[in-house]
């Protein structure tokens, strides 16, 4: 049963193509670049482990030799220091560690957010160029159809020759146009493949992402660059805790000296002195660093919610846009349709039907921009609500 049900999956991917949604789901799964940023997760956690690791004591061994009036004679010494970190200083350098592993995930996420965004664009202009070809095969068919008609006419007399040329001329720059278009969809192609780290040809489906509406998603989710900054304050914010302990490590110290005539033992311990400075500069400067964020963080807001309320609006203008050309398209469809007919029965002007007929493809490309241009803003717009870095 299961053997069934994956050859008819591998069938209806053959006949109709894979999907965005599979194709995205794969590119997640397979790609390099999205693999190596989520490596930077697991070197940040070996890096706040070398951080936060306690230093290694120290071991002196020392031999002395001793000459006095009656003989010679040997010593010894032997001591040992450990480094020992406050318990103010180590809570700062654990809250240093949480904030670069935050910043760490902040770029993966950042990251990934790029990724998917670049992948949906690169989506989009392979699926328009796909379906200007199939525009660019129908209108080619439809004009090879009034060449043969005026050929057929320019051969009875009834037609000059300029006008036989003037309709071939036209479709043959649409079989040019055909060919320049194939080759940028087949380079959009194999970048698709490239940026999804997929080695073997795959069948993509021909269909927009986005559907034409004015309609857009609420999100209260902050973008990828927020998040950015967000932990680059966190990290100015650890680096502030861990400058204002006053006493941040000493050395205990501990040994024993063996001379000639006596022994002697020594404990002792190394305490630092904040004598000439009490790191008051590296405080103001993390105070400073942690108001430029802030300052950061105000006017990406505003520019953020600036850009969105443009594309919430551009969305409305390109949906009527796109209906006035849908009118308008239909309108031109049975204008072209009566001179065809009209020109079939030697009753039409080939000048209007070849006008009407390159004003129909135009409006067809216009249509089809449109969309294109509505998916574009769909895609910067989900960008910016954060809705790529889940």
């Amino acid at each position: 049963m299961h053997k069934i049900i994956m050859f008819f999956f591998a069938f209806s991917l053959y006949l109709f193509g894979m999907s965005y949604q599979v194709f995205k789901t794969q590119t997640l799964k397979h790609s390099k670049i999205l693999k190596s940023q989520a490596l930077a997760s697991d070197t940040t956690e070996q890096e706040n482990n070398i951080f936060l690791r306690i230093s290694n004591p120290m071991l002196t061994v020392e031999a002395s030799g001793f000459d006095t009036t009656r003989n010679n004679s040997f010593g010894y010494a032997v001591s040992a220091s450990q480094n020992i970190r406050t318990n103010s200083y180590m809570h700062g350098l654990e809250e240093k560690a949480n904030a670069n592993a935050l910043l760490t995930q902040a770029y993966i996420r950042e990251g990934k957010s790029g990724y998917v965004k670049t992948l949906e664009n690169l989506y989009t202009q392979y699926v328009f160029q796909n379906k200007l070809l199939s525009l660019l095969q129908q209108e080619y068919t439809l004009s090879n159809e009034v060449s043969q008609m005026v050929k057929e006419r320019y051969e009875s007399g009834s037609e000059n020759k300029v006008a036989y040329l003037q309709a071939r001329t036209q479709t043959l720059t649409l079989k040019t146009q055909m060919y320049s278009t194939k080759q940028d969809k087949n380079a959009l192609y194999f970048q698709l493949l490239a940026l999804a780290g997929l080695t073997k040809k795959v069948s993509l489906e021909k269909k927009f992402i986005y559907s034409v509406s004015s309609k857009t998603k609420h999100s209260s989710k902050v973008s990828a660059s927020q998040r950015v900054l967000q932990a680059k304050q966190k990290i100015y914010q650890s680096d502030y805790t861990l400058n204002k302990s006053a006493l941040q490590s000493y050395d205990v110290y501990g040994g024993i000296e063996q001379e000639s005539e006596q022994s002697i033992l020594r404990i002792g311990v190394n305490i630092p002195l904040n004598i000439y400075h009490d790191r008051k500069q590296e405080r103001m400067l993390s105070k400073l660093k942690m108001q430029q964020v802030a300052l950061d963080k105000e006017q990406l807001a505003m520019t953020i919610d600036s850009q969105k309320q443009m594309i919430k609006s551009a969305l409305k203008e390109l949906y009527q846009q796109y209906m006035s050309l849908k009118s308008l398209q239909k309108e031109q469809e049975e204008l072209t349709l009566l001179l065809t007919k009209g020109y079939k029965i030697a009753k039409g002007s080939l000048f209007q039907l070849m006008t009407a007929k390159n004003k129909l493809i135009q409006t067809k490309k216009a249509l089809l921009q449109t969309h294109k241009i509505i998916n574009i803003q769909k895609i910067t717009l989900r960008f910016l609500q954060g809705g790529y870095h889940d």
